[in-house]
Formats: C-alpha cells, structure tokens, sequence
C-alpha cells in the first residue's frame, strides 16, 4: 500500500485561493511565514515540500493534509480513528478550553458508540430498547 501526497491538487488549491484574496506568491509566502518563496515555484513542478510547509499551507486552505493525498488507507479500527479526528478538531477549537473539548468528545464517543452498535446488530438493539424485533 503506497500514499504520496498529491501535489498537483495542493498547488492547484493554493493557485485558487492565492488568485481569490489578491496575493502573489510571494505575498502569500511573507503572510505564511514561508522564508523560501520558491518553494511554491518548486510545488508547481511537482516537487514535495517540507513538512512544516505542508502543514502551513494546509492550514492556510482549511484543509487536512489528507484530502491531498492518494492511495489506501488501512483503518483496522475506523471508530477509534473517526474518534481521535472529531476529538483533534475540538482540541483545535480556540473557543474551546481543552476540558471542555474532552467533555464534549466524551459525550460524543458515547452516542457515536451507541449507534455504532445498533448499526451493527439491529436486532439486539432494538431488544436492548425495549422494541420489539
């Protein structure tokens, strides 16, 4: 299983929005902190930046690295992953102190674990409830 990160799409995502607030390159490499603006220069040639440069301007699009990636993802356990990415989002939060976001995520897992499992066995759920089957 191989992923690599999709750099066209990433260059083509920075292009739009760069192009949407007015900016040049190096603009938008001064207002991200990026001291090597060529790196975008070298992006639209396919080559992959550094990590800290991905993660900025991920975040600068309001997107996960992720949705520029390619390849399969093995998730042996999809709940937990779909827990740890809800709770990271929370933790994110700046209006959110990192209590309340565990609180929040808390109660979240609770639901999301209930219904996982009626999900997965209709019938006993719906026994458990009290309806009948």
């Amino acid at each position: 299983m191989k992923r690599e990160l999709d750099v066209d799409a990433l260059y083509a995502a920075l292009e739009s929005k760069k192009s949407e607030f007015g900016l040049s390159w190096r603009k938008l490499a001064d207002e991200l902190e990026i001291s090597d603006h060529t790196v975008f220069t070298r992006m639209s040639q396919g080559k992959v930046p550094e990590t800290n440069t991905l993660l900025t301007v991920t975040g600068w699009l309001g997107m996960s690295l992720d949705s520029f990636t390619r390849g399969d993802v093995v998730a042996p356990d999809s709940r937990r992953e779909t827990m740890e990415a809800i709770r990271s989002y929370l933790r994110a939060d700046k209006a959110l102190a990192p209590e309340s976001a565990d609180a929040i995520a808390s109660v979240l897992r609770a639901a999301y674990d209930q219904l996982a499992a009626r999900q997965e066995n209709p019938t006993s759920a719906r026994e458990a409830a009290g309806e009948p089957a």
